[in-house]
């Protein structure tokens, strides 16, 4: 009778024990699904979208992601209006800025400008107030002969590039001149695209044509990288890429040249110990190391965009209607002969921000100011698109912020700051 009874409660455990097991299954493919719902949905608001694949070739990590849908929810919010703005059409002149080449924003949020009209280095406290002017018109030490480019260096160091005198001048945090170095390469016009964390320098060789006979051609030369130590010297060539599509006037010894408008280029974009470079006939963007070592590819499924008559039509009569009136007569004899694309290219700009991702700008149709981004994520994977405002230029991107240059209907520059919501 006592051994009927143990037969009988030991099978009762035993069903418990399998119950218990199957309700915990339940739960753990229930668990399962909703995770791998949460990862495929990402910050898309529930939108389902297929992973990007990831594969080694020779040691170079090669993703591949899908296209992002037209209709795609955007990843990040820029504020439509700008929290700081700069720039007025009459008054204070240190507010009135013309040929902005640069700005950037300091750690203690503070502004500066590079003014390409008065040879100069603006620097604004964080709501816009003009604090001190750095630089003038000159050929001495701390002074400009054609500003071209800023940077921001650690420590709040700024350095700005002046085209003409191949030099690079260094300015502290309170706009006092600290030194300077030229960027000598025989038979080049070497252009800063960034420094490194090391302090060397990733420089564009320059394009450099001469006249050819008597017609107009569209020219695409060879880009050279070069990689000079943080006192200017050459330290190696990184390599030469494709180069910007010129289209090229000569006419006897003299020759003129300008972008093809809707041309492709080498796109480039320093990353902390290394860089982005990626040629805007394809949509494939490689990380180099310094050195110029491949490290990742990353590829995103891109069908090119057909360039119609109706685009032709607003490039014409947009840039007619800035054109002087000394210039109208040539530059439409330019767009009779000019051979346009058919295609818009993969992609116009890069910006990389603090968090190490990096943000790929699309072409715009003329007449459309929007900024269309897509965000690749250190590992190379598509995180998603972000909008910036209508017309604005950006210029740098910080962890809650997008910094960039805009121009009001009287053609007034403005530099204005956005905040930048993560999700």
């Amino acid at each position: 009778m006592n051994g009927q009874r143990r037969q009988k409660r030991q099978e009762r455990q035993k069903r418990q024990e399998r119950q218990k097991r199957q309700r915990w299954s339940v739960v753990t493919v229930l668990s399962v699904v909703a995770a791998a719902t949460v990862a495929s949905a990402g910050c898309g608001r529930g939108a389902k979208r297929p992973a990007a694949t990831v594969r080694d070739s020779a040691g170079v990590r090669i993703v591949e992601n899908p296209a992002l849908p037209p209709d795609a929810p955007r990843l990040w919010t820029v504020a439509a209006e700008p929290s700081v703005d700069i720039g007025v059409l009459e008054g204070d002149e240190a507010y009135q800025l013309s040929q902005v080449v640069g700005a950037v924003r300091l750690s203690d949020g503070r502004i500066v400008v590079a003014n390409g009209g008065s040879r100069e280095l603006r620097f604004f406290d964080s709501a816009g107030r003009h604090l001190v002017s750095a630089g003038r018109k000159g050929g001495g030490p701390g002074e400009f002969e054609q500003l071209s480019t800023l940077f921001a260096l650690p420590g709040d160091t700024v350095a700005a590039y002046d085209w003409t005198l191949r030099r690079v001048s260094f300015f502290d945090p309170n706009g006092a001149f600290v030194r300077s170095f030229n960027i000598a390469f025989p038979g080049a016009m070497p252009f800063p695209i960034g420094r490194f964390a090391d302090g060397a320098w990733l420089c564009n060789r320059g394009f450099t044509f001469r006249p050819r006979g008597t017609g107009a051609q569209v020219l695409r030369d060879t880009s050279s990288l070069l990689l000079f130590d943080p006192t200017g010297a050459l330290r190696d060539s990184i390599g030469r890429f494709p180069g910007q599509e010129w289209y090229v006037v000569s006419q006897g010894n003299a020759a003129r040249a300008g972008s093809l408008p809707f041309g492709t280029n080498t796109v480039t974009a320093i990353a902390d110990a290394g860089f982005y470079a990626g040629h805007s006939s394809r949509y494939a963007i490689t990380r180099y190391t310094e050195a110029g070592t491949p490290e990742v590819i990353i590829r995103l499924a891109w069908t090119p965009a057909p360039i119609t008559g109706d685009d032709l039509v607003r490039y014409k009569a947009d840039r007619m209607a800035r054109a002087t009136a000394g210039s109208r007569q040539r530059m439409e004899r330019d767009y009779q002969d000019m051979p346009f694309p058919h295609t818009f290219p993969a992609f116009v700009s890069f910006e990389v921000d603090p968090l190490g991702n990096l943000w790929v700008l699309a072409p715009s149709r003329p007449g459309d100011t929007r900024g269309r981004w897509v965000v690749f994520g250190p590992d190379g994977g598509a995180r998603g698109a972000v909008e910036t405002p209508d017309g604005l230029w950006v210029r740098e991107i910080g962890r809650d912020y997008v910094l960039g240059t805009w121009q009001d209907e009287l053609d007034v520059q403005h530099v204005r700051l956005h905040a930048l919501r993560r999700s």
